[in-house]
């Protein structure tokens, strides 16, 4: 470890301030924003009101680090207005020479080694007890600084690469909206290239395959959550596409190699004369959960689902529109390849960052300074 740096704690460098144990009496449309874990997670989910008065430290603003400690161990600096924080959320509040921004940077860092210590297997959770006197190695404020300057660069490069995937995702969905369901509003059963989906497609349910045959045979059992298992009966077509029946639906899978058995989903036996990967893309346009019924257990309406109107082109053209979403498909893939490796890097880099060992000279300083 370098000169001026410190191994201390994660107790020693900021305080944990556990949000507030709101009761559904306390919820409500109006008032302020109660912030859960799905709401620090995910900016798009909808949140509670509140209208009950809550200690100032339970109260969030724009570039409190929050960290999840129960659930999911995740860390975050929010960023979406005033707010109140839940309980099983830390507000984190830096100690004396702790630069703010630096926090989320160690903390995100030390989530892997805080999940080995974690309670519990399938709901996680860090107490005190284990967070506080989780061990790190901590620099100086000024290099504090000038790594918190460096990862800011490196995430910024980070959204751009994201913001290229979600932009190949978006055209994607535009083209397949604009190729399948153009015109949907005025479609009859004698409208050019629209027939039925029972016209296009015979959908078959899948088979009751005993408990027992999950445990040993040839061949991955599909079912609508994945495979679960090894059977040799029941071997469905190949390509083939299949879908969930019930329970989870929606998903659209299209396999093109290798045999499956068919666990009480929903599946394509007969194509009839269609591209097996037009009929893919037609069923992922349609929405299937749109079509599902039930309370308890959704299930997929097949009577409904094969009266529906569907875009069929000739096969020529259906071959034509594959090649045009496959290539869209492709630069999806690639965007995320390069999302995914250089998230890999910032690992690393923090890692190296945060260990003592890799200095960054102060000659970047100056470079700041000059930009």
């Amino acid at each position: 470890m370098r000169d001026g740096w410190a191994r201390t704690t994660l107790g020693d460098i900021a305080e944990y301030v556990n949000g507030f144990p709101f009761k559904p009496e306390h919820l409500r449309e109006t008032g302020t924003p109660v912030i859960r874990i799905k709401q620090l997670l995910d900016p798009m989910e909808s949140f509670d009101r509140t209208t009950t008065e809550v200690p100032d430290r339970c109260t969030l603003h724009d570039g409190d680090v929050v960290f999840s400690w129960s659930g999911t161990l995740a860390v975050r600096v929010w960023s979406r207005g005033r707010a109140y924080l839940n309980q099983h959320l830390f507000r984190v509040l830096p100690g004396p020479n702790i630069d703010r921004n630096f926090l989320p940077l160690v903390l995100d860092h030390a989530i892997d080694e805080l999940v080995e210590k974690s309670h519990g297997t399938t709901m996680k959770h860090i107490t005190k007890q284990t967070l506080l006197p989780h061990e790190v190695e901590l620099p100086p404020l000024v290099e504090q600084r000038r790594i918190v300057d460096l990862m800011s660069a490196v995430d910024l490069y980070i959204a751009a690469l994201q913001q290229q995937a979600d932009a190949a995702r978006s055209a994607r969905s535009a083209v397949l909206s604009e190729l399948f369901s153009a015109g949907r509003d005025d479609w009859t059963e004698t409208t050019p290239n629209v027939r039925r989906l029972e016209d296009v497609a015979f959908l078959q349910r899948g088979h009751d395959l005993p408990s027992q045959a999950r445990t040993d045979g040839d061949f991955p059992v599909i079912a609508s959550n994945g495979k679960v298992g090894l059977h040799n009966e029941c071997i469905g077509p190949v390509p083939g596409v299949i879908t969930g029946r019930s329970g989870t639906i929606g998903k659209v899978i299209y396999i093109e190699v290798g045999y499956w058995p068919l666990n009480t989903t929903l599946y394509v036996t007969d194509f009839k004369g269609n591209d097996e990967k037009f009929v893919a893309l037609t069923l992922e346009i349609m929405h299937l959960e749109r079509f599902a019924g039930g309370t308890t257990v959704p299930s997929l309406d097949r009577k409904v689902l094969r009266r529906e109107l569907v875009f069929a082109p000739d096969v020529l053209k259906q071959k034509r529109i594959v090649e045009i979403v496959s290539s869209m498909d492709d630069v999806i893939q690639s965007a995320d390849r390069a999302v995914t490796v250089a998230k890999s890097l910032r690992s690393g880099l923090l890692s190296d960052l945060l260990s003592g060992d890799h200095e960054i000279p102060e000659s970047y300083d100056r470079l700041l300074g000059a930009a």
